[in-house]
Protein backbone atom coordinates (compact mmCIF):
# COMPACT_ATOMS: atom_id res chain seq x y z
CA UNK A 1 0.00 0.00 0.00
CA UNK A 2 1.61 3.50 -0.78
CA UNK A 3 2.22 6.00 1.53
CA UNK A 4 -0.03 8.52 1.60
CA UNK A 5 1.55 12.30 0.26
CA UNK A 6 1.20 13.93 4.07
CA UNK A 7 2.75 11.33 5.84
CA UNK A 8 5.85 10.95 2.76
CA UNK A 9 5.93 15.00 3.58
CA UNK A 10 6.68 14.83 7.25
CA UNK A 11 9.21 12.39 6.44
CA UNK A 12 10.82 14.15 4.27
CA UNK A 13 11.14 16.97 6.43
CA UNK A 14 12.23 14.77 9.53
CA UNK A 15 15.14 13.15 7.18
CA UNK A 16 15.87 17.17 5.31
CA UNK A 17 15.95 19.19 9.12
CA UNK A 18 17.00 16.42 11.34
CA UNK A 19 19.46 15.04 9.27
CA UNK A 20 21.08 18.25 7.55
CA UNK A 21 21.28 19.87 11.01
CA UNK A 22 22.61 17.06 12.57
CA UNK A 23 25.59 16.87 9.85
CA UNK A 24 26.41 20.40 10.71
CA UNK A 25 26.99 19.69 14.17
CA UNK A 26 29.01 16.72 13.41
CA UNK A 27 31.15 18.90 11.04
CA UNK A 28 31.79 21.51 13.09
CA UNK A 29 32.14 19.37 15.99
CA UNK A 30 35.13 17.65 13.58
CA UNK A 31 36.27 21.03 12.96
CA UNK A 32 36.96 21.95 16.67
CA UNK A 33 39.24 19.12 17.09
CA UNK A 34 41.20 19.08 13.70
CA UNK A 35 40.38 21.87 11.48
CA UNK A 36 42.76 20.65 8.37
CA UNK A 37 41.04 17.82 7.69
CA UNK A 38 38.57 18.88 4.41
CA UNK A 39 40.06 16.43 1.77
CA UNK A 40 40.25 13.06 3.91
CA UNK A 41 36.62 14.00 5.45
CA UNK A 42 35.61 14.26 1.13
CA UNK A 43 37.08 10.94 0.94
CA UNK A 44 35.43 9.18 3.50
CA UNK A 45 32.00 10.80 2.34
CA UNK A 46 32.92 9.88 -1.46
CA UNK A 47 33.38 6.38 0.01
CA UNK A 48 30.34 5.26 1.61
CA UNK A 49 27.89 7.41 -1.20
CA UNK A 50 30.21 5.15 -3.65
CA UNK A 51 29.90 1.85 -1.89
CA UNK A 52 26.31 2.29 -1.32
CA UNK A 53 25.76 2.76 -4.74
CA UNK A 54 27.60 -0.06 -5.93
CA UNK A 55 25.41 -2.27 -3.67
CA UNK A 56 22.50 -0.94 -6.02
CA UNK A 57 24.34 -1.07 -9.45
CA UNK A 58 26.30 -4.48 -9.09
CA UNK A 59 24.70 -7.50 -11.21
CA UNK A 60 25.80 -11.49 -10.94
CA UNK A 61 25.89 -13.36 -13.62
CA UNK A 62 25.86 -17.31 -14.01
CA UNK A 63 29.82 -17.27 -15.52
CA UNK A 64 29.32 -21.32 -17.15
CA UNK A 65 25.44 -20.42 -18.49
CA UNK A 66 26.02 -16.42 -19.51
CA UNK A 67 29.85 -17.38 -20.91
CA UNK A 68 30.52 -13.96 -18.98
CA UNK A 69 32.41 -12.46 -16.07
CA UNK A 70 30.28 -13.29 -12.78
CA UNK A 71 30.21 -10.09 -11.62
CA UNK A 72 29.55 -6.74 -13.42
CA UNK A 73 27.43 -3.25 -13.37
CA UNK A 74 23.94 -2.53 -14.57
CA UNK A 75 24.00 -1.05 -17.99
CA UNK A 76 24.17 3.00 -17.81
CA UNK A 77 21.70 4.99 -19.36
CA UNK A 78 24.47 7.41 -20.54
CA UNK A 79 27.98 6.55 -22.20
CA UNK A 80 30.61 6.77 -19.69
CA UNK A 81 32.64 9.48 -21.06
CA UNK A 82 30.13 11.74 -20.84
CA UNK A 83 30.11 11.72 -17.19
CA UNK A 84 33.82 12.53 -17.04
CA UNK A 85 33.45 16.53 -17.29
CA UNK A 86 30.34 16.04 -14.11
CA UNK A 87 32.85 14.01 -12.46
CA UNK A 88 35.84 16.52 -12.65
CA UNK A 89 33.62 19.36 -11.57
CA UNK A 90 31.99 17.13 -9.34
CA UNK A 91 35.19 16.78 -7.45
CA UNK A 92 37.01 20.21 -7.46
CA UNK A 93 33.61 21.42 -6.23
CA UNK A 94 33.71 19.34 -3.45
CA UNK A 95 37.17 19.65 -2.49
CA UNK A 96 36.96 23.05 -2.01
CA UNK A 97 33.90 23.73 -0.44
CA UNK A 98 35.64 21.04 2.23
CA UNK A 99 38.99 23.00 2.00
CA UNK A 100 37.47 26.57 2.80
CA UNK A 101 37.82 25.31 6.49
CA UNK A 102 41.37 25.26 6.65
CA UNK A 103 41.60 29.12 5.63
CA UNK A 104 39.64 30.12 8.88
CA UNK A 105 36.40 30.52 7.16
CA UNK A 106 33.42 29.98 9.79
CA UNK A 107 30.59 27.41 9.15
CA UNK A 108 28.13 30.16 9.31
CA UNK A 109 30.14 32.41 5.53
CA UNK A 110 30.10 28.87 4.38
CA UNK A 111 26.45 28.36 4.88
CA UNK A 112 26.04 32.20 3.48
CA UNK A 113 28.09 32.02 0.27
CA UNK A 114 26.64 28.61 -0.77
CA UNK A 115 23.43 29.81 -0.22
CA UNK A 116 24.29 32.96 -2.30
CA UNK A 117 25.98 30.86 -4.85
CA UNK A 118 22.73 31.36 -7.00
CA UNK A 119 24.13 35.27 -8.21
CA UNK A 120 27.27 32.50 -10.17
CA UNK A 121 24.27 30.39 -11.34
CA UNK A 122 22.14 33.22 -12.96
CA UNK A 123 25.84 34.78 -14.66
CA UNK A 124 26.87 31.83 -15.61
CA UNK A 125 23.07 30.19 -17.59
CA UNK A 126 23.26 34.22 -19.07
CA UNK A 127 26.65 33.64 -20.62
CA UNK A 128 26.74 30.05 -21.46
CA UNK A 129 22.79 29.04 -22.20
CA UNK A 130 22.15 32.78 -23.05
CA UNK A 131 19.01 32.82 -20.57
CA UNK A 132 17.75 36.17 -20.00
CA UNK A 133 15.87 36.83 -16.49
CA UNK A 134 12.75 39.46 -15.93
CA UNK A 135 13.39 41.92 -13.50
CA UNK A 136 12.08 40.54 -10.33
CA UNK A 137 14.70 37.93 -11.00
CA UNK A 138 17.59 40.77 -11.45
CA UNK A 139 16.24 42.95 -8.46
CA UNK A 140 16.03 39.60 -6.27
CA UNK A 141 19.80 38.73 -7.36
CA UNK A 142 21.05 42.26 -6.52
CA UNK A 143 19.24 41.68 -3.28
CA UNK A 144 21.53 38.70 -2.37
CA UNK A 145 24.67 40.20 -3.78
CA UNK A 146 23.82 43.21 -1.36
CA UNK A 147 23.65 40.85 1.67
CA UNK A 148 26.50 38.78 0.47
CA UNK A 149 28.91 41.87 0.32
CA UNK A 150 27.48 42.91 3.48
CA UNK A 151 28.38 39.35 5.34
CA UNK A 152 31.75 39.10 4.08
CA UNK A 153 33.09 42.33 4.84
CA UNK A 154 31.55 42.43 8.83
CA UNK A 155 33.01 39.06 8.33
CA UNK A 156 36.30 40.36 7.24
CA UNK A 157 35.84 43.11 9.93
CA UNK A 158 35.35 40.42 13.15
CA UNK A 159 38.13 37.94 11.68
CA UNK A 160 40.55 41.26 12.30
CA UNK A 161 39.44 41.70 15.88
CA UNK A 162 39.34 37.72 17.03
CA UNK A 163 42.84 36.21 15.30
CA UNK A 164 46.14 36.95 17.18
CA UNK A 165 48.23 36.97 14.10
CA UNK A 166 46.17 39.53 12.29
CA UNK A 167 47.53 39.64 8.89
CA UNK A 168 48.89 36.11 8.41
CA UNK A 169 45.23 35.23 9.07
CA UNK A 170 43.44 37.42 7.38
CA UNK A 171 45.21 36.68 4.28
CA UNK A 172 44.25 33.19 4.85
CA UNK A 173 41.09 34.21 5.15
CA UNK A 174 41.51 35.85 1.87
CA UNK A 175 42.45 33.07 0.45
CA UNK A 176 39.70 31.06 1.85
CA UNK A 177 37.46 33.21 0.41
CA UNK A 178 38.65 33.09 -3.21
CA UNK A 179 38.35 29.30 -2.69
CA UNK A 180 34.88 29.78 -2.11
CA UNK A 181 34.26 32.01 -5.11
CA UNK A 182 35.76 29.40 -7.37
CA UNK A 183 33.84 26.85 -5.83
CA UNK A 184 30.70 28.40 -6.80
CA UNK A 185 31.86 28.82 -10.38
CA UNK A 186 32.43 25.33 -10.88
CA UNK A 187 29.61 24.08 -8.95
CA UNK A 188 27.53 26.64 -11.43
CA UNK A 189 29.29 25.03 -14.34
CA UNK A 190 28.01 21.60 -12.90
CA UNK A 191 24.94 22.37 -12.96
CA UNK A 192 24.52 23.80 -16.30
CA UNK A 193 26.23 20.22 -17.79
CA UNK A 194 23.97 18.42 -15.38
CA UNK A 195 20.95 19.97 -16.37
CA UNK A 196 22.04 19.09 -20.69
CA UNK A 197 22.85 15.50 -19.13
CA UNK A 198 19.08 14.85 -17.42
CA UNK A 199 17.81 16.62 -20.36
CA UNK A 200 19.89 14.03 -22.77
CA UNK A 201 19.38 11.32 -20.42
CA UNK A 202 16.07 11.22 -18.34
CA UNK A 203 15.93 9.84 -14.86
CA UNK A 204 19.66 9.17 -14.71
CA UNK A 205 19.83 11.47 -10.81
CA UNK A 206 21.16 8.12 -9.23
CA UNK A 207 23.69 6.76 -11.73
CA UNK A 208 25.16 10.65 -11.49
CA UNK A 209 25.31 10.45 -8.07
CA UNK A 210 27.12 7.30 -8.28
CA UNK A 211 29.35 7.36 -11.00
CA UNK A 212 30.08 11.22 -9.95
CA UNK A 213 31.22 9.23 -6.60
CA UNK A 214 33.10 6.34 -7.75
CA UNK A 215 35.17 7.94 -10.55
CA UNK A 216 36.39 10.72 -8.30
CA UNK A 217 37.97 8.15 -5.80
CA UNK A 218 40.76 7.95 -8.09
CA UNK A 219 41.68 11.42 -8.27
CA UNK A 220 42.02 11.67 -4.51
CA UNK A 221 46.10 10.13 -5.42
CA UNK A 222 47.16 13.31 -6.04
CA UNK A 223 46.50 14.51 -2.02
CA UNK A 224 48.47 11.35 -1.14
CA UNK A 225 50.68 13.17 1.29
CA UNK A 226 48.17 15.19 2.79
CA UNK A 227 45.45 12.20 2.91
CA UNK A 228 48.29 10.79 5.47
CA UNK A 229 48.90 13.42 7.24
CA UNK A 230 45.42 14.20 8.50
CA UNK A 231 44.99 10.73 8.76
CA UNK A 232 47.75 10.82 11.40
CA UNK A 233 46.16 13.76 12.91
CA UNK A 234 43.01 11.76 13.41
CA UNK A 235 44.77 9.41 14.62
CA UNK A 236 46.44 11.16 17.20
CA UNK A 237 43.97 13.20 18.20
CA UNK A 238 43.12 12.98 22.44
CA UNK A 239 39.94 11.71 23.68
CA UNK A 240 37.40 14.32 24.28
CA UNK A 241 34.21 14.41 25.81
CA UNK A 242 30.95 14.36 23.81
CA UNK A 243 29.33 17.00 25.63
CA UNK A 244 32.30 19.52 24.57
CA UNK A 245 31.73 18.88 20.99
CA UNK A 246 27.89 18.24 20.68
CA UNK A 247 26.82 21.14 22.58
CA UNK A 248 22.96 19.98 22.36
CA UNK A 249 21.06 21.52 25.56
CA UNK A 250 20.68 19.63 28.94
CA UNK A 251 22.62 16.83 27.82
CA UNK A 252 22.53 14.80 30.86
CA UNK A 253 26.18 14.17 33.08
CA UNK A 254 26.48 10.33 31.78
CA UNK A 255 26.29 11.29 28.62
CA UNK A 256 28.52 14.15 28.52
CA UNK A 257 30.78 12.08 30.52
CA UNK A 258 31.28 8.96 27.63
CA UNK A 259 34.90 10.04 25.86
CA UNK A 260 35.60 9.36 22.27
CA UNK A 261 38.56 8.04 21.07
CA UNK A 262 39.38 10.67 18.62
CA UNK A 263 37.13 11.75 16.24
CA UNK A 264 36.02 8.88 14.30
CA UNK A 265 32.52 8.81 16.10
CA UNK A 266 31.84 11.95 14.97
CA UNK A 267 32.97 11.01 11.56
CA UNK A 268 31.14 8.30 10.91
CA UNK A 269 28.00 10.57 12.45
CA UNK A 270 28.74 13.03 9.79
CA UNK A 271 28.65 10.67 6.84
CA UNK A 272 25.43 9.08 8.47
CA UNK A 273 23.83 11.96 8.88
CA UNK A 274 24.96 13.65 5.54
CA UNK A 275 23.37 10.67 3.74
CA UNK A 276 20.20 10.98 5.22
CA UNK A 277 20.31 14.53 4.71
CA UNK A 278 20.41 14.03 0.75
CA UNK A 279 17.69 10.97 1.03
CA UNK A 280 15.21 13.57 2.45
CA UNK A 281 16.32 15.84 -0.36
CA UNK A 282 15.63 13.14 -2.74
CA UNK A 283 12.54 11.94 -1.24
CA UNK A 284 10.94 15.95 -0.92
CA UNK A 285 12.36 16.36 -4.84
CA UNK A 286 9.65 13.66 -5.80
CA UNK A 287 6.47 14.80 -3.84
CA UNK A 288 7.47 19.05 -3.95
CA UNK A 289 7.35 21.60 -6.71
CA UNK A 290 10.98 23.27 -7.17
CA UNK A 291 9.82 26.41 -5.38
CA UNK A 292 8.29 24.56 -2.28
CA UNK A 293 11.51 22.57 -2.23
CA UNK A 294 14.09 25.20 -2.35
CA UNK A 295 12.03 27.55 0.04
CA UNK A 296 12.07 24.41 2.33
CA UNK A 297 16.39 24.26 2.07
CA UNK A 298 16.59 27.77 2.03
CA UNK A 299 14.27 27.66 5.66
CA UNK A 300 17.16 24.65 7.01
CA UNK A 301 19.94 26.54 5.83
CA UNK A 302 18.80 29.33 7.98
CA UNK A 303 18.20 27.14 11.14
CA UNK A 304 21.48 26.19 10.46
CA UNK A 305 23.20 28.84 10.60
CA UNK A 306 21.29 29.38 13.97
CA UNK A 307 23.21 26.22 15.55
CA UNK A 308 26.42 27.28 14.15
CA UNK A 309 26.10 30.48 15.65
CA UNK A 310 24.42 29.65 19.08
CA UNK A 311 25.73 26.32 20.26
CA UNK A 312 29.55 26.88 18.63
CA UNK A 313 29.71 30.80 19.47
CA UNK A 314 30.73 31.25 16.26
CA UNK A 315 31.51 35.06 15.39
CA UNK A 316 28.14 36.73 14.04
CA UNK A 317 27.66 40.04 14.45
CA UNK A 318 24.43 42.63 14.14
CA UNK A 319 25.73 43.52 10.57
CA UNK A 320 26.51 39.73 9.90
CA UNK A 321 22.83 38.88 10.61
CA UNK A 322 21.65 41.99 8.03
CA UNK A 323 23.37 40.54 5.27
CA UNK A 324 22.46 36.98 6.11
CA UNK A 325 18.66 38.17 6.08
CA UNK A 326 19.14 40.15 2.51
CA UNK A 327 21.10 37.06 1.67
CA UNK A 328 17.52 34.47 2.54
CA UNK A 329 15.37 36.96 1.44
CA UNK A 330 16.73 37.88 -1.68
CA UNK A 331 17.03 33.71 -2.62
CA UNK A 332 13.37 33.12 -1.85
CA UNK A 333 12.42 36.20 -3.87
CA UNK A 334 14.28 34.79 -6.66
CA UNK A 335 12.96 31.06 -6.41
CA UNK A 336 9.43 33.22 -6.21
CA UNK A 337 9.91 35.22 -9.39
CA UNK A 338 11.36 31.88 -11.09
CA UNK A 339 8.51 30.15 -10.93
CA UNK A 340 6.53 32.67 -12.26
CA UNK A 341 8.36 32.99 -15.38
CA UNK A 342 8.26 29.02 -15.52
CA UNK A 343 4.25 29.61 -15.19
CA UNK A 344 4.21 31.79 -17.58
CA UNK A 345 6.32 30.37 -20.32
CA UNK A 346 4.30 27.15 -20.01
CA UNK A 347 0.86 29.38 -20.90
CA UNK A 348 2.66 31.03 -24.13
CA UNK A 349 3.31 27.50 -25.05
CA UNK A 350 -0.22 26.14 -24.68
CA UNK A 351 -1.59 29.40 -26.69
CA UNK A 352 1.14 28.79 -29.50
CA UNK A 353 -0.35 24.72 -29.56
Amino acid sequence: MKMPVYNELIIGLYLVFGGCCLNVITLESILKIQNKCGRLITLIQFIFIASEGLIRNIQFHNPIKEKTFPISLKPRKAPLHKWILMVILFFVSSVLNNLVFEYHISIPIHIIFRSGSIIVNMLMSWLILKRRYSLQQILAIFIVTVGLIITTLSSAKDQGKLETHTETNLKEWITGIAILIISSFTGALMGIYQEYMFKKYPNTWKECLFYNHLLSIPIFFIFLPQLKEQWQLFQTSPKNRIGYYLPIPFLPPYISNIKIQGVWLLVIANIITQYICVSGVQKLSSICTSVTLNLILNIRKFVSLLISVIFFNNPFSLLSWFGSIFVFLGVVWYVKASDIVKKKAKEDEKKTN
